[in-house]
């Protein structure tokens, strides 16, 4: 999850940059100068406040790049996964390898398709998107996971993948360790 203050944060500090930008613009436009000057002054602000909004974006998205699901920047945030499952998409199924899992404990879902591209999505028992993955024929991606709460979560495919696409879901049984 992000933290609602360094967003708030980010945006009152893009928010003074835009509103102190605007202001020199009307400060000079008061004065008295040839138009050719004013367009160059106009110019430099403008390049600057884009340069400084690119610089902005560039390290905003530096600092998102550990929250990405990529198998390994996820095993260097969970550990290595201690349980490895399979899942096969088929048209309009899943046979998963192993349905009972525990909390806490890193997973890492091997995800294929037999036929077309699905999506192995994993929804909480509230409903909740928790993670995803592409399931694609001849090629398999890895999702690592941890549960943090016990209870039935939901695999939902979510690429249209034909007439009984809205009919491919399979539990996953997350329990405590006895």
């Amino acid at each position: 999850m992000q933290n609602p203050h360094v967003i708030f944060g980010v945006l009152i500090a893009l928010g003074v940059v835009w509103t102190l930008g605007w202001a020199i613009i009307i400060a000079r436009s008061g004065r008295s100068v040839p138009l050719q000057q004013l367009e160059r002054s106009e110019n430099r602000i403008r390049a600057g406040l884009l340069c400084g909004l690119a610089g902005i974006a560039i390290v905003l998205f530096i600092l998102s790049l550990p929250r990405l699901p990529f198998a390994g920047s996820r095993r260097a945030e969970l550990g290595p996964p201690q349980v490895t499952i399979t899942a096969t998409a088929v048209q309009w199924g899943w046979i998963i390898s192993r349905d009972s899992l525990t909390v806490g404990v890193p997973i890492e879902f091997d995800v294929t398709s037999r036929d077309v591209n699905h999506d192995f999505a994993i929804y909480d028992p509230g409903g909740r998107l928790l993670t995803q993955v592409q399931a694609m024929p001849g090629y398999t991606n890895r999702l690592v996971y941890r549960f943090r709460a016990p209870g039935t979560y939901t695999v939902r495919c979510l690429e249209y993948c034909g007439l009984g696409h809205h009919m491919m879901t399979a539990q996953l049984i997350v329990a405590r360790q006895e």
